[in-house]
């Protein structure tokens, strides 16, 4: 299984609000999601989509105007493969919507442990449900001291802590240990050969057994067995 390195961008943000991180090629589009969403900083409570060349992924429902594959069935590597100008495209919350481009730098990397793993980025994500990249535009003005009334209710939502310069990179980290557990490349512990031994020595064991007591073949065990039920019913 070879690694796909992926530099994922929110698009509209200025300064650039991006991450670049290397992941398993097998990995599917709603594993994916999840790991956008863990190492952006997102919360995971909004609906999502991919879309690469005029195709759409995601979790299919009843209200949608357009076909929409089952992002679970879609491999990372096959999606590449389409990919034009070697990128895709994230929507994340289709209220706000956070459009996010997905730049495929790499393919075909040797195999890496841990895997997937976060390499750099910067800025801090936005804060969910602020009215998309308007107001987040509004919330750094306000950051700034800027007088954005707009910014300064949002701010006040968030009782006036918000950085948008600030990158936790330790936490990014800590997101992503499960994802390389479930990759098993991370945590694996050798597993013990089994032994090729035990099996049959234990049945020597039995052979031998039975010889002794005069047994030689499978119709002379049967007529002992007989034999011993016979006598346990008198």
């Amino acid at each position: 299984m070879a690694d796909i390195r992926l530099r994922i961008e929110l698009l509209h943000t200025d300064p650039l609000v991006w991450r670049r991180v290397v992941v398993p090629e097998q990995i599917n589009l709603h594993r994916l999601h999840e790991l956008i969403q863990d190492v952006m900083g997102w919360a995971d409570c909004h609906l999502y989509e991919f879309e690469c060349n005029g195709r759409f992924y995601g979790e299919p429902d009843e209200w949608s105007d357009r076909p929409i594959a089952l992002s679970r069935n879609a491999k990372l590597k096959a999606v590449a493969a389409r990919a034009k100008d070697n990128a895709f495209h994230y929507l994340y919350d289709f209220g706000d919507g956070w459009e996010h481009r997905i730049v495929i730098e790499e393919t075909a990397l040797e195999k890496s442990d841990p895997c997937p793993r976060f390499i750099d980025g910067a800025m801090a994500c936005p804060p969910e449900d602020i009215g998309g990249t308007i107001g987040y535009e509004a919330l750094k003005a306000a950051v700034a001291g800027e007088s954005d009334e707009h910014g300064r209710e949002i701010l006040e939502v968030l009782d006036g802590q918000f950085d948008p310069e600030a990158l936790d990179e330790a936490e990014i980290a800590d997101m992503l240990v499960p994802f390389q557990a479930s990759f098993r490349r991370l945590g694996d512990a050798p597993r013990e050969p089994r032994s090729v031994l035990s099996e049959p020595s234990q049945a020597l064991d039995m052979e031998q057994s039975l010889k002794a007591q005069g047994i030689h073949s499978m119709e002379a065990l049967m007529q002992a067995l007989q034999k011993e039920s016979d006598k346990n019913r008198k």
